[in-house]
């Protein structure tokens, strides 16, 4: 009888500080596309208008210029169709490039970071520096790219900050919603709204890609809440 007594009082203990199971987030399913577009979703301090659901596209500043700038995602062929470009090692060690195809007949541009602006000098603040996005014709800025595994989620990324904010600017042709690369360590400006770019598959420009590789994208960026994924 003490021996069932004990063994009942010992299972009750296992069992109260037994840990409570929690249950993990089931991410939307990932395809794999060589082309794609690139979805806004807003981490925090949305703009007004809402930038939620924006798609990158190019703002057009000379010949082979071009800020990269968010736009309405208002039909299936808004914002630019963007490919990963390099070779498999450069893909796998995040040294390889975002390119998208412009002008007749078609040849590439690149995602460009651009140098800290103003440019930097000894004693100045690094936070009044500001590293905006251009996409001009050529091969762009190496170290951009879309994550990989073991990322849950996959979404542009440059390897010359850690995200990526929007800014409505005055800009030559009009007010525009500018991208910029969030620094490290540094905050996003006030009246700035923290985004994520999330590739949504995408048909090709038709253009040949000798070095486009595969990425990681998602069908529908606009009809996923995405406030329910830790990132």
């Amino acid at each position: 009888m003490f021996f069932k007594a004990a063994t009942i009082a010992l299972l009750s203990t296992m069992a109260a500080s037994s840990p409570t199971p929690t249950t993990s987030p089931k991410y939307p399913e990932r395809l794999s596309s060589e082309n794609f577009r690139l979805v806004a979703d807003v981490k925090s301090n949305d703009l007004n208008p809402s930038i939620q659901n924006y798609v990158l596209t190019s703002y057009h500043t000379g010949a082979g210029l071009a800020f990269a700038v968010l736009q309405p995602n208002e039909t299936a062929t808004s914002g630019r169709i963007f490919y990963a470009n390099g070779t498999d090692e450069d893909i796998r060690y995040g040294h390889g490039n975002v390119l998208s195809d412009e002008g007749t007949p078609l040849f590439p541009g690149g995602i460009v970071v651009n140098p800290p602006f103003p440019t930097p000098t000894p004693g100045s603040n690094p936070e009044d520096a500001e590293i905006d996005l251009s996409i001009n014709a050529g091969v762009g800025t190496s170290g951009v790219g879309i994550t990989r595994f073991p990322d849950q989620i996959s979404n542009l990324y440059s390897s010359a900050g850690e995200g990526f904010y929007a800014c409505m600017k005055d800009l030559m042709y009009g007010p525009a919603v500018l991208v910029f690369v969030k620094q490290h360590f540094v905050d996003t400006p006030k009246e700035c709204a923290d985004v994520v770019l999330l590739p949504q598959c995408s048909e090709g420009s038709g253009a040949e890609h000798p070095f486009g590789k595969p990425s990681s994208c998602y069908a529908d960026v606009a009809g996923t809440d995405w406030t329910v994924y830790h990132r």
